[in-house]
């Protein structure tokens, strides 16, 4: 069923957005075998929980190594090298398989004619194999593991069109650490002051339910008291991109769309708090389902 969608009105300016009230959800998918076995052919007799157990544990280390990855300054050239030369200053964990070129699919530049701007990642294969059903299976090099701080591997480039590339370095951090506080923490203007979540578990109580309702409202009323109604709108925006990034990839992880769910939600109150606009989402958030 397609989700009311709340107007919010969010200035003086003679200019009226419509917001869905809730963010959907595709169709679940699995991740694909072909994939994994692209990674390694072991892989594809493994549970995929027991690989997502595998990667919580390894994730973060393997996260601290891409931030001592230098890449080769790509050239004048239009055209994405096939490989790049990157070097590796942290061996503590395993070392990245692929140099993702990032870019939107979506463009703001009028003109059309100017090169799309790309962003490149360091990223393993196996955390985009193990989260991403929309991936194909992507070409590696086998080479022998760095021993020495400093020295230099060479990796294939994949260009990677998603449809908010700003929101691709967040979505990686959290698919890495599966940090949802970081994440939610990187689409809201500031830290929430007690942790928040629009889902309540089977072992919270209704009083703490409430509480938690409570909280999110309250947080949502000092988002509306201390920024504009156009900032608020500019932080649904990056929810709305990362959410688009998610459906685009493919991605069915539980914590990352509690934290879409909850930012969303957080953003939207703000803004009806901040037009004066509150009851009509309330209103509809009590008789959409």
């Amino acid at each position: 069923m397609k989700d009311a969608q709340p107007t919010i009105q969010p200035s003086m300016e003679k200019t009226t957005v419509q917001l869905p009230r809730h963010l959907a959800r595709p169709e679940y998918k699995e991740i694909s075998r072909a994939t994994l076995a692209a990674v390694d052919p072991e892989l594809t007799k493994a549970p995929i929980e027991y690989i997502h157990e595998g990667l919580a544990a390894l994730g973060p280390e393997m996260y601290k190594v891409l931030g001592g990855v230098k890449p080769a300054p790509l050239t004048s050239s239009p055209a994405l090298p096939q490989e790049l030369a990157i070097m590796i200053n942290d061996l503590s964990s395993e070392m990245p398989s692929h140099m993702l070129a990032v870019y939107s699919s979506q463009t703001n530049d009028a003109a059309s004619n100017r090169r799309n701007k790309v962003t490149l990642y360091p990223s393993h294969n196996i955390i985009l194999a193990a989260h991403c059903s929309n991936l194909p299976p992507l070409r590696s090099i086998a080479q022998p593991a760095p021993k020495v701080v400093g020295s230099s591997i060479t990796v294939p480039v994949v260009p990677l069109c998603i449809p908010a590339a700003e929101l691709y370095a967040p979505l990686s951090m959290y698919l890495y650490t599966k940090r949802s506080d970081l994440l939610l923490r990187s689409l809201l203007p500031v830290v929430p002051p007690t942790p928040i979540n629009v889902y309540v578990s089977p072992e919270e109580t209704s009083e703490e339910a409430a509480r938690q309702r409570q909280n999110i409202l309250s947080f949502a009323r000092q988002l509306a008291a201390t920024y504009t109604p156009h900032a608020l709108l500019q932080y649904a925006m990056r929810v709305n991109g990362l959410w688009r990034n998610v459906c685009a990839l493919g991605i069915f992880d539980s914590g990352i769309w509690e934290t879409i769910d909850t930012a969303w939600e957080v953003l939207l109150l703000a803004l009806g708090m901040a037009t004066g606009n509150l009851d009509k989402v309330l209103g509809e958030s009590t008789s959409s389902s």
